[in-house]
């Protein structure tokens, strides 16, 4: 585990690592937040991932838990492959064309899932399996559908494609930890190698004076993660050829967009603007929840009210 201390800041290079020379400072943001509504016999949706116009949560229901999808805040409840009360749809993601990427798991004992997708018309598809006998775990899906995840073969974790034309048909790719897809069809993995079949794998940039650096999300085609300087770890944000955008305060970086926005991926959330530290909505997302940044550069996910939890949209003008 990486340990994290304060760090006396003694020369002009780090501070110009820190805080880059393109930032402005940034004005104090008046957030308007958009509820998203749950439907009816359903409450405190779980936000699971964004994808273009388009949000997913794991919703709570009697007998079993449920899939909210929204799209430009309409929510529309998705069934599941299977009517049997002792299994339930758990989303993970949802692409720009409305395509979501879930797994069927067990109501009692080990989340270990089935992993399918259910298309825009609500059919849902299996994802084939690369390798008989053997657990497949599915990722992150891209605008096209495409998905990405890994499975285990002669005790190696692979990288495993399955694409939107045929997910009955896995590609196996080689060794690797996938965080994502973009829409050019780059699988991320970690801790920070862009790769593509029939493409030489690239690694992200390590920022100046890093030892480590480690991706944690795929968001909107941007990598997120930290890097590890010194004793301590910074957020950092890549651009799409993989150089440096940002190295940012302590923290960790989960989900940014083209804009330069970024949300932190610890237990407390933490926001980013062009580079400079911002204030989140109050409330605002809850922390120990999933919260994503989106291209519209607005923050989706989860707050609390006393016991009750709600899905939002919150933008700042």
């Amino acid at each position: 585990m990486i340990r994290s201390v304060r760090v006396l800041v003694g020369s002009v290079a780090l501070v110009g690592l820190l805080f880059p020379a393109t930032a402005q400072a940034q004005a104090a943001c008046t957030w308007q937040r958009t509820e998203l509504p749950v439907p009816a016999g359903h409450g405190n949706p779980a936000v699971k991932g964004v994808g273009g116009e388009y949000t997913v949560a794991q919703t709570m229901a009697t007998p079993t838990p449920g899939i909210a999808r929204w799209h430009k805040g309409v929510p529309t409840l998705v069934g599941s492959p299977t009517q049997d009360p002792a299994f339930y749809g758990a989303p993970r993601d949802v692409s720009a064309n409305g395509t979501i990427l879930a797994e069927l798991v067990p109501t009692a004992g080990p989340p270990v899932g089935e992993p399918y997708v259910t298309l825009l018309d609500g059919t849902h598809k299996s994802l084939g399996t690369p390798a008989p006998g053997q657990q497949k775990v599915a990722v992150g899906i891209n605008a096209s559908g495409d998905v990405v995840g890994y499975t285990s073969i002669d005790g190696v974790q692979r990288l495993v494609l399955w694409s939107a034309s045929d997910y009955s048909k896995p590609q196996i790719l080689g060794a690797g930890d996938p965080v994502g897809i973009d829409d050019d069809g780059f699988i991320l993995a970690k801790p920070g190698i862009r790769y593509k079949p029939g493409v030489i794998a690239k690694p992200l940039k390590k920022p100046a004076g890093a030892t480590q650096i480690q991706v944690h999300g795929y968001d909107n085609n941007t990598a997120a993660g930290l890097a590890v300087i010194g004793d301590t770890f910074y957020a950092t944000v890549w651009n799409a050829d993989g150089s440096v955008r940002f190295v940012l305060t302590a923290g960790k970086g989960q989900s940014a967009n083209s804009q330069g926005s970024v949300l932190n991926g610890g237990p407390i959330h933490k926001l980013w603007r062009a580079g400079q530290a911002a204030d989140l909505p109050v409330p605002g997302p809850a922390n120990h929840t999933q919260a994503f940044v989106t291209e519209r550069d607005t923050i989706v996910g989860n707050y609390r009210d006393d016991l009750d939890g709600y899905a939002a949209e919150w933008t700042c003008s």
